[in-house]
């Protein structure tokens, strides 16, 4: 017949040492109810950043999509635009591009792209959006250069300037192409592409990207060929609305 194995000695004595500092109860020195709770507590940290980051690359994900299709909603609304008679070329008026910046507002939702939020104590602007008509110097065009003919921007983040070109400055005038690196765009002679930036300031769902994101710029860009033919001696302003320059 096996012997049972007999318990450290070390171990004995420490058990009675517990046994005596609780009260002498051999039931709460075997007790383990609590371990589960214990080990909860351990790994709730690492638990909730995992959730915290999840839920923010979520977030992150959601509004640079939103920015992505304000700009494609923007181009494309401004590709659009136009009045006058269906067998005139189409005018375009002050008036319609406040209506589409307008639209845009609307479109952006909880982005509130036209507004601002506190960020370390500053008010922030939330964004900025810019759209530019890309057109030929000249029709027929040889040189194949472009210009921008006329800019328009709304929003309150002014530091965000046009990035690809400024009407009416070198920038702007000349151009073989607009838009980053293996992205550029050009423009058919005699019909204009409408080209837009959207800039918009991140803001993260945990205070000072307590998961992995902190305040952070989201820029997008879309461009659309205008469908109709366009009258492009001017932008008009018969109703006397205010311009949203850009300056």
């Amino acid at each position: 017949m096996d012997k049972r194995p007999r318990p450290l000695r070390g171990s004995v004595k420490m058990r009675k040492k517990l046994r005596k500092f609780l009260g002498g109860s051999p039931s709460i020195v075997k007790n383990e109810s609590g371990l589960a709770l214990i080990e909860f507590a351990f790994i709730a940290p690492v638990f909730m950043v995992f959730v915290a980051s999840g839920a923010e690359l979520a977030n992150y994900a959601n509004d640079s999509t939103q920015v992505s299709q304000l700009a494609l909603q923007v181009a494309d609304n401004a590709a659009r635009i136009g009045e006058g008679d269906p067998l005139a070329n189409k005018k375009i008026t002050e008036t319609q591009i406040n209506d589409l910046f307008t639209g845009a507002e609307i479109h952006a939702g909880d982005l509130d792209i036209f507004g601002s939020h506190t960020e370390d104590g500053d008010t922030i602007p939330n964004g900025r959006i810019i759209l530019s008509s890309l057109e030929t110097v000249a029709n027929p065009n040889p040189t194949g250069k472009l210009k921008i003919a006329w800019q328009r921007c709304r929003g309150l983040a002014t530091s965000y300037t046009p990035q690809y070109g400024v009407a009416g400055q070198p920038s702007g005038q000349n151009m073989d192409a607009m838009g980053p690196p293996g992205r550029q765009v050009t423009a058919p002679a005699g019909t204009p592409v409408m080209f837009a930036e959207v800039h918009y300031r991140y803001q993260p769902l945990f205070l000072n990207g307590f998961a992995i994101k902190d305040y952070e710029n989201i820029n997008a860009i879309a461009a659309m060929m205008v469908r109709d033919a366009r009258d492009l001696t001017q932008v008009y302003n018969t109703e006397g609305a205010a311009a949203a320059t850009c300056t």
